[in-house]
């Protein structure tokens, strides 16, 4: 009986619903040529997501295989006497696929580490791990994005652009090939610099179609370069076609232009952070017209007065999530400022992150905030916890707290002001052993037991366990989930034995990612 034949645009499905499965993939490239041809540009999306360093490598000596004669004799002369073992660079030889042109997602960050690890592999000698290492590795991503036409998020470094190999590299071919783009990260190394310039006028010229704009500035302040690049930028801003998150870094002037062009997004905005950034003489009038904006963040800022904040009584947005961290060593942002954000922008919010709260910031929370879910506060150094107390009025269905102080009190002052209203809470608490079992220890013993999902950053022990086994004991406990770190660490007997106790209690113990407050879906 001859097999019913599957049509081409049925195993093309297939295949895109496998994308996330890596492993199954590359068994189908084996399947016959038309599996192996479907499949390969799904692999080599973002193909450095590979957790497992031997296959990183094999990616790496992949794309030296994709080098055209000029880079080979780069890459050559570079590594001067050292030699790479076992690679045979015959520059005669091609491969089955113009790989590199797959690619969807480059983030120079990921691949410079990859390649460095690859290094330490394959390329003989100490003299390959001196200054010239990035010369050699800016070989790999001038050959990259010579050869991409598919990438959709581009994560890029302009430094990149000024080592020795860059020399005649064409910036306006690449930015060309960028048709595609919809979320660039571009970190501007020199801002008054050429360059950077072309790059992003080349962005306005081929990218309208970015969802995603996210510009880092140099840290260091050069007032006379940087009118000209803000220009640019301003120029990218208007021209986009529906712009939805953006981010800027280290802007310490020219901020209202940015802000004015970022009206012409107003349609389609949802999402704006600033990073290390001077509201000094800014004003904050063409916010009001983003009427769209659901995400504000504001991180390490500096500049904003009371009375400049006033326009924000008239915003026409109604903002899910608002970000306000400050640098608590020297602060130049007040927290008046936080309070009044919140009178004017709390009744929307379901989600609010804070450091160092006061009496003045949660009852402001308490009046101001309503339909509010998430309470993510930072409690640093020796600041007065009379705040506590008002936590008993909390409306918030979750809580995360992080903890910068070596008051183990906290955990015990913390459980007792916690109401029943509030089922999940995340204690992320940045201090060793032993004041963080301290700590955990007496939250335990005193806080209410209707919490569903407790997380801690804590690597389980026998203490621990038998803790949590008399808090899970209690009468009506209503846990379900515990979040704890480093699953895979190997247990006694004993703990072992505790373990399987809370577990048959139908509790999960899953491995939480306490810094972004997500789940590592790994059970035990």
């Amino acid at each position: 009986m001859t097999l019913p034949y599957l049509p081409d645009d049925c195993t093309y499905h297939i295949l895109q619903h496998l994308q996330n499965d890596r492993s199954t993939l590359f068994n189908c490239l084996l399947t016959n040529r038309f599996w192996c041809k479907s499949t390969i540009p799904l692999l080599y999306a973002n193909p450095f997501i590979i957790p497992t360093s031997e296959k990183n490598c094999s990616i790496i000596l992949t794309l030296i295989y994709c080098f055209n004669k000029a880079e080979i004799l780069q890459l050559k002369n570079q590594l001067g006497p050292n030699r790479i073992n076992n690679i045979n660079l015959d520059e005669e030889y091609k491969p089955l696929f113009e790989y590199s042109k797959y690619l969807e997602i480059y983030n120079h960050h990921t691949i410079d580490t990859i390649i460095i690890k690859c290094m330490l592999k394959y390329f003989s000698g100490p003299s390959v791990f001196s200054k010239d290492i990035y010369d050699i590795i800016s070989i790999f991503h001038k050959s990259i994005l010579r050869q991409s036409k598919n990438i959709k998020q581009l994560d890029i470094s302009s430094y990149i652009f000024y080592k020795e190999s860059y020399k005649n590299f064409d910036v306006q071919n690449f930015t060309s090939n960028l048709t595609k783009l919809n979320s660039l990260s571009f970190n501007i190394y020199k801002s008054g610099n050429g360059i950077e310039q072309e790059f992003l006028s080349n962005i306005v010229n081929n990218c309208l179609n970015l969802r995603k704009l996210i510009i880092k500035f140099p840290q260091r302040y050069e007032p006379f370069n940087h009118f000209v690049t803000f220009e640019k930028l301003c120029t990218i801003i208007q021209e986009l076609n529906k712009l939805e998150i953006f981010k800027i870094a280290n802007c310490y002037s020219l901020l209202n232009n940015v802000l004015w062009s970022l009206e012409f997004q107003k349609n389609s905005l949802v999402s704006i952070e600033f990073t290390n950034t001077n509201f000094s003489n800014v004003s904050l009038k063409n916010f009001n017209n983003l009427y769209n904006l659901k995400y504000l963040s504001f991180k390490y800022c500096k500049g904003i007065l009371l009375n400049q904040c006033e326009i924000l009584k008239f915003a026409s947005f109604k903002l899910k999530e608002l970000s306000i961290v400050s640098n608590v060593i020297n602060s130049d942002w007040s927290v008046d400022v936080t309070s009044l954000m919140i009178k004017y922008l709390g009744e929307s919010l379901q989600r609010l992150i804070i450091e160092n709260p006061t009496v003045l910031l949660i009852e402001n929370i308490l009046m101001y905030c309503p339909n509010l879910i998430l309470l993510k506060i930072s409690i640093k150094f020796h600041i007065d916890l009379s705040f506590l107390s008002l936590f008993r009025n909390l409306k918030t269905r979750m809580l995360n707290v992080s903890i910068f102080s070596q008051n183990t009190k906290l955990g015990e002052d913390l459980a007792n002001n916690i109401p029943i209203n509030i089922s999940k809470i995340s204690i992320y608490y940045h201090d060793p052993n032993p004041n963080r079992f301290l700590l955990f220890k007496e939250f335990l013993e005193n806080c209410h037991n209707k919490f569903e999902i407790i997380n801690l950053n804590y690597i389980i022990d026998l203490k621990f366990l038998k803790v949590v086994l008399n808090y899970i004991e209690g009468s009506n406990n209503s846990l379900k989930i515990l979040g704890v770190t480093k699953l895979d660490k190997n247990l006694n007997d004993e703990e072992s034995k505790l373990l399987n106790r809370i577990k048959a209690k139908g509790i999960k113990i899953m491995e939480f990612n306490s810094i972004h407050d997500i789940y590592i879906y790994k059970d035990i």
